[in-house]
């Protein structure tokens, strides 16, 4: 039997980790700003006129997670800055609770959802039509259209977000500099954003179910080779570097890794605290193998994700655990593809690799993690077929 399969925690584990969980994580704000006082503020820092005519300022709540939409008529090519307040709460007596950086998701009329990846964020409207805003998890969200997914965590999810969204008539940085000088609490942190934005790893890009994010970073060598940096806290994402390679006998991942710091401290294999770093390969069967660092779960622990959506997909197999392994060094690591399959997932055997994933979660116990990683290749033998960190 596939180690897929095993018995997952017992109920008493698990409520005694939860009952750790209560007493570590930090509550977020029970309440968000007013929608008044925040208008208030933009019409002091904006001028009424621009406060009036190209902003909105609306309470989004959680629960029922539907789409609000806001007041502002976009036109293609008009630049937005949205700033939101508050936080959506999962389990509320758990303290399993979202920051607004998490939870603010946005659209143009029947367009594409996207989540803003910070609390502050400006965006260039691709099409013409309404703006709509949501307060949703990561995952929330059964396809690009919008369409809620199923799940018994929705019936929980309380809070909100109060979101202002300005449309800049001018020079956006111009705008938001003049506006810091009169409330900077409100405005500084979109202005940093906007004159140093954040730059996805050339090759990657974040997947769409969790939405855009600000979790991986690049750093570039004179060889051509570059280093993805990852930094999460409280936040998710999954990094995806697309591929179309046959999975063969001798079909290897291999890569080097940093772990400085990890998002857990407990067990992971519960959804409370599914709190990990791993870098993952997806197969063209739609199923995906992680090789995780863990705090605590014994070396070849493999357990199929807890999370709703993902346990039908997602395979989880720990290679690294703090204490045994060291934090803060480079370690290299390869592994044979179909070898792992057969052990961790087993069935028929898929034809091809379709993509190299990095994967950092850090929503649940609201912790920090950091990770490096370096020389993340597909190989044959000894013939290097993909090379992620040296894209083109």
């Amino acid at each position: 039997m596939p180690l897929r399969n095993a018995p997952s925690a017992t109920k008493a584990k698990i409520i005694n980790i939860a009952q750790r969980l209560r007493g570590r994580v930090p509550p977020l704000a029970e309440h968000a700003p007013a929608t008044e006082a925040v208008d208030a503020r933009l019409r002091a820092a904006l001028g009424e006129r621009q406060a009036t005519n190209d902003s909105t300022v609306l309470w989004v709540p959680a629960k029922g997670l539907r789409w609000q939409t806001t007041a502002l008529e976009l036109r293609r090519g008009d630049t937005v800055t949205l700033i939101a307040d508050g936080a959506v709460h999962m389990l509320r007596a758990l303290r399993v609770s979202l920051g607004p950086h998490a939870c603010c998701w946005y659209r143009i009329g029947d367009g594409t959802i996207q989540r803003a990846p910070a609390a502050a964020h400006t965006f260039t409207a691709d099409t013409d039509g309404p703006l709509r805003l949501a307060a949703a998890p990561p995952g929330a969200f059964a396809d690009r259209a919008g369409h809620i997914e199923p799940s018994p965590l929705n019936r929980f999810t309380t809070g909100g977000l109060t979101v202002a969204a300005i449309r800049w008539r001018e020079d956006p940085e111009q705008q938001l500099r003049a506006a810091c000088e009169s409330d900077p609490a409100l405005f500084e942190a979109a202005r940093q954003r906007l004159q140093s934005p954040a730059r996805t790893p050339d090759g990657w890009h974040y997947l769409w179910r969790l939405g855009d994010g600000e979790l991986y970073a690049s750093r570039s060598h004179d060889d051509g080779a570059c280093e993805i940096c990852c930094h999460t806290r409280g936040d998710v994402g999954i990094l995806q570097y697309p591929v179309d390679q046959p999975l063969s006998p001798s079909t290897r991942l291999q890569w080097s890794w940093r772990a400085d710091q990890l998002p857990s401290q407990v067990d992971e294999h519960i959804d409370l605290t599914h709190d990990y770093l791993s870098i993952a390969v997806e197969f063209d069967n739609g199923l995906d193998l992680t090789y995780m660092w863990s705090a605590s779960l014994p070396h070849d622990t493999v357990f199929q994700c807890p999370l709703p959506w993902w346990k039908e997909r997602e395979t989880h197999w720990v290679i690294r655990r703090a204490g045994d392994d060291p934090l803060q060094r480079w370690l290299d690591e390869s592994r044979n593809l179909v070898d792992d399959y057969e052990v961790a997932i087993g069935g028929p055997r898929p034809e091809r690799v379709v993509g190299i994933w990095l994967i950092a979660n850090s929503l649940f116990q609201r912790g920090e993690g950091a990770c490096t990683y370096r020389a993340i290749r597909l190989t044959e033998g000894d013939r290097t077929v993909v090379d992620a960190t040296r894209p083109g």
